[in-house]
């Protein structure tokens, strides 16, 4: 990786005309990936789903100072039996094109994400019943322990009515909900300019204190360092940890770090998806996972707060522990693995990636040092989904932030559960993920994906990386608390004293 270098003539080249921040109470961001559908039910990139929690609102949402989950669009809730939630829900709330909040709604929402998504978070759902106009009865298919989580973090309340007329097009241009920040302009692929509701009602949120914010889509990190220094942003996020030290020095910036839920891990065509390939040999799979130099790779690209990662979950997640192999970095091993598989000279295969090139690039340098000859290719994000989604990937690199659901569910049941996500198309695994999510017991629920965990590592599935750590720089009167979950709150952010 290239280290950042920004000279005082090359950040003059730039004008200051553009700067914003405490001057208008605004806050311009960016980060190097942009959903290609602004709506929340079209992508899991992180971009869409931070300008998600600004743009909506969910009827429950996790209290980022006490960690529990709270009423939000709702008054209350309860369980009413096993697989029925009840939510009283708060009157007076409208839509930013100022259409009342109700029931009819969070019905409309539930019938629209059951009925006619692929998203696959919410297969949990089966429907929604209306019982008076500020009383509502979600439904579940089965025991769903992890359901509050869900509902808190991925199932945003829609206007029924404006996304029944203008459908996923008319929603991802012209963004309607309740939340902290109303749209004024889209331009797809490049930005999305927001501005503070003026009606927000609070609730767990609270009320914003910026005016406006502005999502900027840049590719290039070294763009984001200079309009940063310039003053044309106010913050910015995935430093890589070689570029944070030249922050340090710029008495107007304010470099942060925080610890995450994210993972980073190789994914293989064990199921021969993409047709007769050595990753269906366990043997090549496990080589492989002894040819990279996992915790070399972290520590020079990751760098502090991140972990060694040997799971296909997070280890902060519920139910993500077991008695698993992991493959000690040893390419002298990786080369007498693939010789005995059928492979001593090696093979040549596809690899694709969406973010983290230098990541990649070292993952591609440990496989060539074996004889695994990997051809690159980077996508955006969304071009990859497809891809994969379509069975056309053999090796591609992910990271995976769970949707900040604090369960194994979350990555487990995303990676692994017979879907278009899934290459390696064990039952048993699956069935072991299904029990874990449909059982009320902590303890055979741990059980359950414990067995998942052990027999992914075991067959070597994927090859887990590490954990994440972010660094965030921005601007020093800013004021930022980073969380773990990825999801940037920046309706409690603030510029100088509050």
């Amino acid at each position: 990786m290239k280290n950042l270098l920004i000279s005082s003539a090359l950040c003059a080249v730039l004008p200051l005309a553009a700067l914003a921040g405490p001057s208008d109470n605004s806050l311009n961001w960016a980060s190097d990936s942009m959903p290609s559908s602004i709506d929340f039910y079209q992508h899991t990139i992180r971009e869409g789903i931070v300008l998600g929690h600004h743009i909506w609102d969910t009827l429950i949402y996790r209290n980022n100072a006490t960690g529990e989950i709270e009423p939000h669009l709702a008054e209350s809730f309860r369980w009413v039996d096993d697989t029925t939630l009840e939510f009283v829900l708060r009157q007076g709330i409208t839509f930013h094109d100022g259409s009342p909040f109700n029931a009819d709604d969070v019905v409309g929402t539930i019938d629209y994400v059951t009925q006619n998504t692929t998203t696959q978070s919410i297969f949990f759902l089966e429907s929604a019943e209306k019982i008076d106009d500020y009383t509502v009865r979600i439904h579940t298919k089965g025991l769903f322990p992890a359901a509050l989580e869900y509902l808190a973090n991925i199932v945003p309340i829609y206007p029924s009515d404006y996304y029944a007329e203008v459908g996923v097009e008319g929603m991802s241009l012209h963004p309607i909900g309740t939340g902290p920040f109303r749209v004024t302009e889209v331009v797809p692929g490049e930005r999305v300019s927001m501005e503070r509701n003026p009606d927000y009602f609070g609730g767990v949120k609270g009320v914003p204190h910026l005016d406006s914010m502005e999502f900027r889509r840049i590719g290039e990190f070294n763009t984001q360092a200079i309009e940063l220094m310039t003053g044309r942003l106010d913050w910015i996020w995935r430093v890589p940890p070689d570029a944070v030290q030249q922050f340090e020095g710029q008495s107007q910036l304010k470099v942060d770090s925080g610890s995450l839920l994210r993972t980073g891990f190789v994914l293989l065509d064990a199921a021969g998806r993409t047709g007769d390939t050595p990753l269906k040999d366990v043997r090549v799979r496990q080589a492989l996972s002894h040819a990279i130099n996992r915790d070399g790779i972290r520590a020079a690209m990751i760098g502090p707060g991140s972990e060694l990662l040997n799971t296909a979950c997070s280890p902060t997640q519920f139910g993500c522990e077991g008695n698993v192999v992991t493959y000690d970095y040893d390419p002298a091993l990786a080369r007498q693995m693939l010789a005995d598989a059928g492979y001593p000279d090696g093979f040549s295969i596809d690899f694709y990636g969406y973010r983290d090139r230098p990541v990649v690039e070292a993952i591609i340098g440990d496989l060539n040092t074996v004889g695994v000859r990997a051809n690159l290719t980077m996508l955006q994000a969304s071009a990859l989904s497809t891809m994969r989604l379509e069975g056309r990937i053999p090796m591609s690199f992910q990271a995976w932030g769970s949707n900040s659901i604090m369960d194994s569910g979350a990555s487990l049941g995303f990676w692994f559960d017979g879907s278009g996500n899934d290459y390696a198309r064990d039952p048993q695994v699956t069935a072991w993920i299904e029990e874990g999510g449909s059982v009320i017991d902590p303890d055979a629920r741990t059980v359950a994906y414990s067995h998942a965990v052990e027999a992914i590592a075991e067959n070597a599935y994927i090859i887990p990386m590490f954990t994440y750590a972010l660094n965030y720089v921005y601007n020093k009167d800013l004021n930022f608390t980073p969380v773990p979950d990825e999801t940037p709150r920046f309706f409690e952010a603030s510029w100088g004293a509050n």
